[in-house]
């Protein structure tokens, strides 16, 4: 496993890779930095966030949604020119968390509460805003099936992973089961889904990541991290081979806030 980037972040979240530019994105949600990160060369740009950043996502055009304080913004990363969208969450109990690309671009995105049930998941698309799931608690991880008809969703509290059948055409999702219960110590977090529909789920106190089967529900593989608090992983590198892996602090390791990168096993 290498370290590509170490910074002073609390709370390194949200890897998405960039295959046309071969670039890894990830924020920093405390400190209000997205991160531009070349993983070959090691060149890291910055951009600011008004307030803490739950999550970035890459668009087809190569500009950036972004989920802030004051809500979602549209950047373009090449200028750093920042466009106001929507902001669908005005409580002051909860702020933005993870969020994903669908197969077709809608923004997909949940918020974290302070309080047990007040965090809801988000769906945004062509200037219009859905509600897709409520009585939330920790909106976490977000991923969907190869084919594009299933959705996974992580609900941090539950340990579980919930499979929805999810409708490409409207953005609509039901509830199918659920397909992973997590055991140990760890929390679910941020996760990623492999060609394969396998998930590749990072676990909160965790120390690790493991690769899990949705037929099956169990583990077949796992990556363990110098830190207990890994957060979230992504897919990529030129051949979609590697794992990209975010992590934060924590008081018995005050050196989180990494990303790493995990060259994985040829299948």
């Amino acid at each position: 496993m290498d370290l590509i980037f170490s910074s002073d972040s609390t709370l390194l979240e949200s890897p998405v890779w960039d295959d046309i530019n071969k670039l890894i994105y990830c924020v920093s949600i405390e400190q209000n930095i997205i991160y531009q990160i070349n993983s070959v060369s090691g060149k890291v740009n910055s951009f600011l966030t008004d307030g803490n950043v739950g999550c970035v996502v890459l668009n087809q055009d190569n500009t950036l949604f972004s989920a802030e304080k004051s809500g979602i913004y549209k950047i373009n990363p090449e200028t750093n020119c920042r466009e106001y969208i929507i902001h669908p969450e005005q409580s002051t109990n909860v702020r933005y968390n993870d969020g994903k690309l669908d197969p077709i671009g809608r923004f997909i995105f949940g918020t974290k509460a302070s309080k047990t049930g007040e965090a809801k998941l988000f769906s945004y698309y062509n200037n219009n805003i859905k509600i897709l799931l409520t009585n939330l608690t920790i909106s976490n991880g977000i991923g969907f099936s190869f084919n594009g008809k299933k959705m996974y969703f992580i609900d941090t509290p539950t340990k579980k992973v919930a499979q929805y059948s999810y409708d490409i055409d409207t953005g609509d999702i039901i509830f199918d089961r659920y397909v992973i219960k997590i055991d140990g110590p760890g929390w679910p977090d941020g996760m990623c889904v492999d060609s394969d529909d396998n998930l590749w789920i990072a676990e909160w106190e965790g120390g690790r990541v493991r690769k899990w089967n949705v037929k099956t529900g169990k583990v077949l593989d796992e990556i363990k991290l110098p830190h207990t608090r890994v957060t979230s992983c992504c897919l990529g590198g030129k051949n979609m081979d590697e794992l990209f892996i975010t992590t934060g602090k924590s008081e018995d390791n005050i050196f989180g806030g990494n990303l790493y990168k995990k060259k994985l096993k040829e299948k």
